[in-house]
């Protein structure tokens, strides 16, 4: 799930001539009958393949790339058409750390600081208020302090007034965490980091720490995975593949693509397409690539599935019309869990690239799982079983429903 504290940056794609693919499975005439039951130990099986075995798939990256083929072989086997379609997009970047001890630590510069490098020893200064710098020696020092109660410029301020060639801010709850100077111009780098570092650092003052603030903007190759059977594309199964830089992504999102892969192989269709998307966690690239890339606007419906390995707040977001349909379908079911919602701020999926160009789509998601998702701590062994055959068996529940109104399933 593409989830930020600031707006992702505009996205500008390059699409390859039609055709150009990294890969291309054998004919899908001679599949199997179609599947009757979905089985969680084959979501399992392909979410510990993706999060466990192959781990970090940031976009762009080796892990991304065989993720990709991985999920294309699966699709192989199942029966279809499956092809690799690269694209390039441009996108912000942020590489900034904090260095301490034979330590490297991932950081966020804040919003107006400059793209400097400072070392120098570590200052304590509390919440960085203009008294938690009174009487401390911090020039030529690299401060740091934690969030909350002021401004992060006005801590910034006071650092730099008191002498300081970086701040670093440590945050006030887990996790990572960005944000804005406004248009105040401090001069010195500042940079975010988790809520972790404040307990590693704050009781090692003078220790020589190195603040890099690092940031910009840089194209990317990326590709998305498509499985076709049967003739045009007129409905669509869609999860993005990728995960963050800092966690091997199980929940978010190889919860999803598994979940996706299943619901394939078991429910085969003429005329139902299958998109494993890429570089969704820095701007839904993938899928908006995809929608520029084919002529997507006549499909009948599009299911994304984005998180399904935790219950927390299991929901459906997009159309609303194709939302009503399908808490119809699942009112006729035994489990109601699954309800109508919305994702939290600055929070979004893939299904918004096809509800722009008019496909009724929607994302069915298990839930936020804070805490969890964009951290290290996104690993298989926090998945949950029960939590994956409910998402599971939603999913199939919702598709055998909306196929109907498609061929008959491929035999």
């Amino acid at each position: 799930m593409l989830g930020c504290t600031r707006a992702p940056a505009a996205p500008t794609a390059t699409i390859p001539a039609a055709g150009a693919t990294a890969f291309t499975s054998r004919s899908p005439t001679a599949t199997p009958a179609a599947v009757a039951t979905p089985d969680v130990e084959r979501v399992l099986t392909h979410a510990r393949m993706l999060a466990g075995t192959i781990g970090i798939r940031a976009a762009g990256t080796d892990g991304e790339r065989a993720a990709a083929k991985y999920i294309a072989g699966v699709l192989q086997a199942a029966g279809y058409d499956a092809t690799i379609e690269p694209f390039t997009f441009t996108t912000r970047f942020d590489d900034s750390k904090l260095e301490y001890a034979g330590t490297s630590k991932r950081g966020a510069a804040l919003d107006g600081s400059p793209n400097e490098d400072a070392t120098g020893a570590l200052v304590v200064a509390g919440l960085g208020r203009a008294e938690d710098f009174a009487g401390l020696d911090a020039k030529g020092h690299i401060a740091l302090v934690r969030r909350g109660e002021i401004p992060f410029a006005t801590k910034a301020a006071n650092a730099r007034n008191a002498g300081a060639v970086a701040v670093v801010i440590a945050n006030d709850r887990p996790g990572p965490f960005g944000g804005t100077l406004g248009t105040n111009a401090v001069g010195i780098p500042v940079i975010g980091v988790d809520g972790a570092t404040w307990d590693q650092l704050s009781g090692r003052t003078g220790e020589t720490v190195t603040a890099r603030a690092t940031t910009g903007t840089r194209s990317v190759d990326s590709q998305n995975v498509v499985g076709r059977r049967g003739g045009d594309c007129r409905a669509y199964l869609g999860g993005h593949y990728d995960s963050v830089p800092a966690g091997p992504g199980a929940n978010d999102n190889a919860s999803g693509t598994s979940t996706m892969l299943e619901l394939a192989r078991v429910r085969p269709a003429n005329g139902l397409c299958v998109v494993a998307f890429g570089a969704e966690e820095v701007g839904l690239f993938g899928s908006q690539a995809f929608v520029k890339q084919h002529l997507v606007g006549g499909a009948q419906f599009m299911l994304n599935f984005d998180m399904a390995g935790r219950i927390e707040h299991p929901i459906i977001v997009g159309d609303d019309a194709l939302t009503a349909t399908i808490v119809g379908i699942l009112a006729k079911g035994s489990d109601d869990r699954m309800k109508a919602g919305k994702f939290p701020p600055f929070a979004s999926s893939d299904h918004v690239s096809f509800i722009s160009v008019g496909v009724p789509a929607v994302t069915i998601t298990s839930g936020d799982d804070p805490g969890f998702i964009h951290t290290p701590r996104d690993t298989v062994e926090h998945l949950d079983r029960d939590a994956l055959a409910f998402t599971l068996g939603t999913g199939d529940t919702v598709l055998s429903a909306l196929l109907k109104t498609l061929d008959t399933p491929a035999r």
